[in-house]
């Protein structure tokens, strides 16, 4: 009998052993996320490069003036660069106060202004236009 009270003791061992084992595995496990947590997961981060450049353009107009966000945002219709005259005329400024808002874009940093015949070729930088 002393037999058989010793392999009760063994088989409860071995049956709690594997419990203490099974927990921590539980415990240190990572859990896989959710099929749809996964999905939104994907999504945000494809989505991030393309939301990346909206995001800058939207950082730089809410630091501008409203002369310059208009500037800005007619550049961005014409694909990035226009005629520093054509933004005059489009937008209804003097050449004088388009020269202004160019020079004040220029100085920081979102735009170049390149000599072009008898006006300037006024282009958004590459990163702002990426």
């Amino acid at each position: 009998m002393h037999n058989g009270s010793q392999t009760q003791q063994l088989i409860i061992l071995v049956v709690l052993l594997l419990l203490v084992v099974i927990i921590i595995m539980l415990y240190r496990w990572p859990s896989p996320a959710p099929a749809e947590k996964l999905d939104e997961e994907t999504e945000k981060e494809a989505g991030d490069e393309t939301n990346e450049s909206v995001d800058k353009l939207e950082v730089a107009l809410r630091l501008l003036d409203e002369n310059e966000r208009k500037v800005v945002e007619a550049l961005v219709a014409e694909g990035g660069s226009m005629l520093q005259k054509d933004i005059s005329i489009d937008l209804e400024f003097s050449r004088v106060k388009t020269h202004r808002v160019v020079q004040s874009l220029v100085k920081r940093g979102l735009v170049t202004a390149e000599e072009h015949f008898n006006t300037n070729k006024v282009t958004l930088v590459d990163w702002l236009r990426e």
